[in-house]
């Protein structure tokens, strides 16, 4: 995947490639600058795969859509990818549902959320009072 440069759409979801395949993906997207859309949801990579994820995430300036939903990516995974989206000026949706994110992981979001003034769209559960975190 690295050598393909100018890879615009990258969707691989419904793979689940777990942890292990998370962290490698995460080593071979990093460098794919033309990337605009992401769509890695259904992968179940953990939280150890979400944050390679991430680290590798806030290289990828040019993204305007990244749909991580189903990977249980959990709390830590969540801060990860809260603190990486900050980075995405030209983001604009972002689907992070059924990661069982928790509060903790939840109100990492927001205040990524508040500087991403391009974000139209996001998804995110509303188990473990998540919403009502956001809302606060």
């Amino acid at each position: 995947i690295k050598e393909l440069k100018s890879l615009t759409i990258l969707n691989i979801g419904y793979n689940n490639i777990g942890s292990e395949g998370g962290v490698a993906l995460a080593s071979a997207i990093k460098e794919l600058k033309s990337l605009t859309i992401l769509n890695i949801g259904y992968n179940n990579i953990g939280s150890e795969g979400g944050v390679a994820l991430a680290s590798a995430i806030k290289e990828l300036k040019s993204l305007i859509k990244l749909v991580i939903s189903k990977n249980n990516i959990g709390s830590k995974g969540a801060i990860a990818l809260a603190s990486a989206i900050k980075e995405l000026i030209s983001l604009t949706k972002l689907d992070i549902n059924n990661n069982n994110i928790g509060s903790e992981g939840a109100r990492a979001f927001l205040p990524a959320i508040q500087e991403l003034k391009s974000l139209t769209t996001f998804k995110c559960d509303k188990d473990n009072n998540i919403e009502n975190d956001l809302l606060k």
